[in-house]
């Protein structure tokens, strides 16, 4: 099964704690892993805000970047993809990284595994497709 990780799921594997993060981690063993430069970008947030309040390990985040790019597939990205994240975001999910990284998993017949349970009640609310890993 191709699985997108959602960044909350990247952010152990950089050496940052993500509670519950194990719990799924663990359920996704055997599956084929992916994850997007969006997913990247939020990860470099995270790890630029923790740099700022001295809780930062270079050597950690310098292994756990490598093995990302090493040991998972990246999830690629076209026009389509992009117009159906717009979409969601004008239908009131004001997370344009969410709807990518959701549109993404979407469309590339992937399941998307992630915390964000805003996310999925969106999802449900909404009719969308759910492609949320269990």
């Amino acid at each position: 099964m191709k699985v997108l990780l959602d960044t909350s799921l990247l952010l152990p594997t950089l050496g940052i704690d993500v509670e519950n993060a194990d719990k799924i981690l663990k359920k996704l063993r055997g599956c084929e892993l992916f994850y997007s430069d969006f997913s990247i970008l939020e990860c470099l947030w995270v790890v630029n805000s923790l740099k700022r309040r001295g809780k930062f390990d270079r050597d950690v985040f310098e292994m756990g970047m490598n093995s990302i790019f090493e040991c998972y597939a990246k999830a690629e990205i076209n026009a389509k993809i992009v117009l159906k994240a717009f979409g969601i975001y004008g239908i009131g999910h004001r997370d344009i990284i969410d709807c990518l990284l959701y549109s993404i998993a979407l469309n590339n017949n992937m399941k998307f595994a992630s915390l964000d349970k805003e996310l999925r009640k969106f999802v449900r609310d909404n009719n969308l497709r759910y492609v949320f890993f269990e």
